[in-house]
């Protein structure tokens, strides 16, 4: 279990962190804006940033304590930081970057080699293990990297963007994998992410940091719902958790709430659903087009974004759709009044 609260002067604010706590086997995403501080935690709790001010300590073992004078060397604190550019050793095979850490600590062969191949294992990496790194795909790349930095079994895991440098339908494929491998080392885990679709798919819990200070907590979830910073941190207002259901048809539709939502995905089960504002078409009469969604609802507000105008519409949940300014004009749409909100099924985005 970490526990850690801190102070520490940077150029543009103070950075001020107040009980961030993160339970064994629980996975905690970091999420705000470039600058707002997220990779100066990880440093912080690393080692390699000194704070000025405060307390962390790890499974009940200080590692910093401002009153008490302690600061552990980071190499003394058994905690692993997996960096955005995974910094693997270029003339080094897999194999060998994954054995590194265990090396360095001078850990017997036997283990080395036993824990080696259980990772190269457990990632999927076996026919690879021989290869130099430099011949890796990013999402070779990104296990290879996870696996040398679960090596050691670290008491604490960090990630910085861990899935920024994938390309989308590689993003897709290992987050899940990412997941199941954080919970079966039952380890705490800080993951640092622009992204809400990494912290749904991850964590158990989110922490916004605005200007060095964290400003919300809570499960993925209800950050994306808060009215205050959930558009912001997801960029899209539109994110549920729902269920897949496949009709006798074939046809799959997801509840989300009170409703169905049809869908194109192999998931089964819960799943994260994302519809993209600007994929949403409002319309005073139900259109006779080839997109299967078609729902009427009552506008709850009508908000302007500057060059946009995002217009939230109640429908069994409240979906939100981005206008022009001249449609919402010519379309007369005011607050209470009933309109149809109409997408395709390949509009809804599904992931686990």
């Amino acid at each position: 279990m970490l526990e850690a609260e801190f102070t520490r002067s940077l150029r543009d604010f103070s950075m001020e962190v107040d009980n961030l706590i993160v339970h064994r086997g629980e996975t905690l995403a970091l999420i705000g804006e470039n600058g707002s501080g997220k990779s100066t935690t990880l440093k912080i709790l690393s080692g390699l940033m000194k704070p000025e001010t405060g307390k962390i300590t790890l499974n009940g073992e200080v590692m910093y304590d401002s009153a008490e004078k302690i600061h552990v060397d980071p190499e003394m604190r058994n905690i692993s930081y997996m960096f955005q550019s995974y910094a693997l050793f270029p003339h080094m095979t897999v194999r060998e970057n994954i054995a590194y850490g265990l090396v360095m600590r001078k850990r017997p062969k036997e283990e080395v080699r036993a824990r080696t191949d259980e990772l190269i294992s457990r990632m999927g990496l076996e026919q690879i293990a021989d290869e130099p790194v430099t011949r890796l795909s990013g999402g070779q790349r990104q296990r290879t990297a996870l696996a040398r930095s679960l090596a050691p079994r670290p008491a604490l895991l960090l990630l910085d963007e861990p899935l920024a440098a994938l390309d989308v339908k590689t993003q897709e494929s290992m987050r899940r994998e990412l997941a199941s491998v954080i919970k079966s080392e039952n380890i705490p885990c800080i993951l640092v992410t622009h992204s809400i679709v990494d912290a749904l798919s991850i964590a158990d819990r989110v922490s916004v940091i605005k200007q060095g200070k964290i400003v919300a907590t809570g499960t993925p979830e209800e950050i994306v719902r808060d009215p205050v910073y959930g558009f912001s941190v997801s960029e899209n207002p539109n994110m549920f958790r729902g269920l897949v259901h496949v009709r006798k048809t074939g046809a799959v539709c997801i509840k989300i709430g009170v409703i169905y939502v049809r869908a194109v995905t192999t998931l089964s089960g819960v799943v994260n659903v994302a519809i993209r504002p600007e994929e949403l078409i409002l319309s005073r009469e139900k259109l006779a087009s080839s997109a299967i969604n078609s729902f009427e609802g009552k506008i709850t507000e009508i908000r302007s974004t500057g060059l946009e105008v995002l217009v939230s519409v109640d429908i069994g949940i409240i979906l939100a759709a981005t206008l022009t300014p001249q449609s919402v004009e010519r379309l007369a749409l005011k607050k209470g009044e009933s309109v149809f909100v109409t997408f395709k099924a390949t509009a809804v985005h599904v992931f686990a």
